[in-house]
Parts: structure tokens; sequence; C-alpha cells
């Protein structure tokens, strides 16, 4: 147990285990905030991206195309990547803790107010407002937090922390379709927004800035280490105004922005385009808790490759085999090999997107930590908002997701070609 005034003594941490360095049993609070931020992003990312399995309800019960509804999703996505700066320096600013109860607090209402939609502009204002807003607070205060807490394993860390991408759709698509198949898709949306909304509160409650906050030292750091968020690991300092002037930092937002852009196409349009391949509401809902269950995987293998080859490395590999799976994924018949190619699709696309945050802090270290995932994630928001619209589009000319999906795994291997500058000179 942690003594009352919330140090804990020689907690440098080893880098093989994660308890203390001094021989100590107890866990080190870095791994709470691990903990943590993998609640946050199973509630948010879970919820929001359960999106896909609404969709047909959406088509069906109020009449518009597919282009309008993805353009909500594509709204959203602009507003969560923007609102990431300003979450991403409130977290620096005024803590996680705050910053992330607000963001769990309008997540929640937004979700919730999804039952009483009955207009486009309902949906817009909704999924692309509100909720988009609240998600603004699910990345990029947690990984700054994380980034702040691991100088060992901080790969590993990040790849947890951030899990909520794929273990949220496995947990909360299969939570969704019975909530849809029970209560209808109305009562489905206000129940998740009262049950994500709250779990995400609840877990914020245990975020903590940094580990001088505690008393502690970061995990795997050594007494006469530099302080934390001392600058970058090349050992410049960084701020959040000679990032914005550096050239690389827009090449690797544009690298990532390509990476969502076909990403996002998975994450919205893989529930209908089940359905149009032949499989029942269920099946699909077996596709997405799989995607996300290969999500993880991806995460947590790629975090472990990332420590071992560095960040930028294991990305390439990760949007590599993610075009390449990606074009199969459209071509395959039958629920077996399309079961079998979600999770593999799903490993490679998670283990991807865990690489954002590690090959941002590679290159710029963790001061201002904060603002510039926050950055990252609106440019990278703006950026992959034209994926679900561009698909929702795709299909209303051709009937049909497979053209989508392989302009999708186009442009992944575009990010894959421009990831060449992410390289300091």
């Amino acid at each position: 147990m942690l003594p009352r005034d919330g140090r804990t003594a020689g907690f440098e941490g080893r880098p093989g285990s994660a308890i203390g360095g001094d021989g100590g049993t107890e866990v080190h609070y870095g791994w709470i905030i691990v903990a943590a931020c993998l609640v946050v992003g199973v509630c948010g990312y879970g919820t929001y991206f359960s999106f896909t399995l609404f969709y047909e309800h959406l088509v069906e019960e109020l009449g518009w195309s597919r282009t309008v509804i993805s353009g909500a999703m594509s709204v959203g996505l602009v507003a969560y990547g923007v609102c990431g700066f300003p979450m991403g320096w409130c977290a620096d600013r005024f803590g996680p803790r705050p910053t992330v109860v607000a963001g769990g607090l309008i997540f929640g209402l937004g979700t919730a107010l999804g039952s009483f939609v009955t207009e486009v502009w309902h949906l817009y204002a909704l999924y692309g407002g509100l909720s988009a807003i609240g998600m603004g607070a699910v990345w990029s205060p947690l990984v700054a937090t994380i980034s702040r807490w691991f100088q060992a394993r901080r790969g590993v860390a990040i790849s947890i922390a951030t899990l909520g991408g794929g273990a949220g759709t496995f947990f909360m698509a299969p939570l969704a379709e019975l909530l849809i198949a029970q209560l209808g898709w109305r009562q489905a949306y206000l129940w998740l927004g009262i049950i994500s909304g709250g779990l995400i509160v609840l877990a914020a409650l245990f975020l903590v800035r940094d580990p001088d906050r505690k008393g502690m030292l970061r995990y795997g750091e050594k007494r006469d280490a530099p302080a934390v968020g001392s600058g970058s690991p090349t050992g410049a300092t960084v701020t959040s105004g000679p990032f914005l002037r550096d050239m690389l930092f827009w090449l690797m937002s544009l690298t990532f922005g390509l990476w969502w852009f076909a990403g996002a196409v998975v994450y919205v349009h893989i529930a209908p385009f089940m359905i149009e391949k032949g499989l029942d509401s269920a099946g699909a809902a077996a596709i997405v808790a799989l995607f996300g269950a290969g999500n993880c995987i991806g995460r947590i293998t790629m975090g472990m490759l990332c420590d071992r080859i560095g960040a930028v490395p294991t990305y390439r590999w990760s949007i590599g085999v993610s075009a390449t799976v990606m074009i199969v994924f459209a071509l395959a018949e039958g629920g077996i090999s399309l079961y079998l190619l979600s999770v593999v699709l799903g490993i490679f696309i998670g283990g991807a997107s865990t690489q954002i945050s590690t090959v941002s802090v590679a290159l710029f270290g963790t001061r201002s930590a904060g603002a510039l995932m926050g950055a990252v994630l609106a440019l990278v928001g703006i950026v992959g908002s034209g994926g679900p619209l561009l698909s929702g589009a795709i299909f209303d000319a051709s009937q049909s997701y497979a053209p989508a999906f392989h302009a999708g795994a186009a442009v992944f291997l575009l990010s894959l070609l421009l990831s060449i500058t992410l390289k300091r000179r």
C-alpha cells in the first residue's frame, strides 16, 4: 500500500519489472496510470466506434444516404482532432485529471443524447460535435501523461494505455449489439452514454500529471538522470513554439493523417461492409469484436517491437502489412476467412496507431507533451476525416464498399512512402 503522503520511497523502477527498484514489492504508480488510461480508452473509443453498428439502423429508420451519415463521422474526426490540441494544453496547464473528467462528462452527454436524433443536424451536432469534443480528452492528455511517467518500457506502457482503440471495440461492440437487440438503437445510445461517461470520470480520478507530484521518479529512471521533461531524446529542448515551426512535425503529422484516413474507412464501414458480404448483424458485430481483439494484440506486440527496433521502423512494418491485408480483406468471401482476416487487419492497424505517440516522443521529447500530442491529433483528425466521407460517397456511387477498401490500402502505402522522412538529420 502507498504511504499516506502519496510518496513511494526508492521507486526508481527496474526496467525489467513493474515494481520498485529497491527490492520493493509495490507496483510503480505509473502502471496505475496505465490502467486508468486503459479504462478511459476502452469506454471512449469503444463507444465512439460502435457507430458502425448503428449505421444500418440510421439508414433504415431515417432514410438518410450513407454519404450524409458518413459525413457526421468525418465532422466528428475533425472536431475530435482539433479539440485534442486544447485538451492537450489543458492537461499541461491544469493536469490530466480535471481535463479528462470534463471530457468524460461531455462525451457521455453527447452519446446519451443520440437517443433523440431525428434530424441530420442532430447527428452532426452530437456525434460530430459534443461526443467528438469529449473524445479529444481520450488521447492526447493520456499519452502525454504516460510519456512523463515512463523512461524504460515506454513503448509497452503506451501500447497498453492506448489499448482502448482495440479493446474498446472488443468489449463495447457486443454490449452495443446486445443493447440494440434488447432495447432498440435509441435506448442503446442512452445507456452507452451513461455507462461510458461514468466510467471515464471514475478512471480519471486516478490520473496524476507526472511523478514529481507524488515524489517519485519515472519508471526505469535513475536518481542522477535528467529531470522529467528535460527535452528530446537527442538533447534538444522542444516546446510548443519550436515544434510547430519544424517541417519534420508537419511531415510526421501528414504521415499519420494518411494512416488515419485509411484506418477510419475500416473503423466506420467494416460492419456495413460485412452485411454487404452476406453476414447478419450478429456476424458483423462479431467481426467488429475480432477486429478489436486483433487491435489489442497489435498494440502490445508492436509496442514490444518498438522497444527493440525503434518506433519508426515498427510503424513502417505495421502500415505496410496493413495495406496488403486490407486488399485481401476486401476480396475475401466466406465467414471463416473474414473472421481470420479481421483479426490480422486489427493487429497491424492497431500496431501502427500506437506508434503515433512513440514516434512523436522519440522525435520531439516529452516537454509540452500534451500540446505536442494535441497538435498531432488535430492534424491527424483533419486529414483523416476525408476517409469516411469518401468511402461513403464511393458506396453511393458503386453500391459496394470494396473499392473504398482498395482506396484505403493505397493511402496506407502513401503513408508508408512518406514515413521515409521521419528522422532527425
